[in-house]
């Protein structure tokens, strides 16, 4: 006869962590423990219900990297940028992935955006305090990349 399988087990959440209720989709499924860490340090902070990624097309201009939809609180994330590479004849468009501390940003910028709907000081600020409640860490410049310190938000 065969081995038996054994079910695998997950240890048992810890009673601090807090219930998110946001469904995300596959590709940005590595977002799910920085939701869970800034809800854990900001209780009041307002979660989307919903979190999508998409890619832009290379036909098309590329205006933002995300949206979010105030009455469905749905947000929706950017995960590639176009470059043009410019050539000796001609000019070809690329698309290439936005680093993880963009998409951060980004999720940061559209999760304030749930609370101040408008673009302005309130908004800014507080998209920054979800960002470092995210706990996101940049690799020290003085001490060639050894230590970590926290990374810096910026909205361009």
């Amino acid at each position: 006869m065969g081995k038996r399988r054994s079910r695998k087990r997950t240890a048992p959440k810890k009673s601090g962590e807090p219930k998110i209720r946001v469904a995300i989709s596959k590709n940005l499924k590595w977002l799910e423990p920085y939701i869970r860490r800034a809800k854990k340090r900001m209780p009041t902070l307002v979660l989307p219900r919903r979190v999508r990624s998409y890619c832009p097309t290379l036909r098309k201009e590329q205006q933002s990297w995300g949206s979010c939809d105030f009455e469905s609180r749905s947000i929706t994330i950017c995960t590639h940028k176009i470059i043009i590479m410019r050539g000796m004849k001609r000019s070809t468009k690329k698309l290439v992935a936005l680093s993880n501390k963009e998409i951060l940003m980004t999720l940061a910028h559209e999760m304030a955006h749930l609370l101040y709907h408008k673009h302005g000081y309130e908004q800014e600020s507080y998209a920054r305090t979800i960002f470092h409640a995210m706990g996101v860490t940049d690799t020290c410049p003085l001490c060639n990349g050894k230590g970590e310190v926290p990374a810096e938000y910026k909205n361009d």
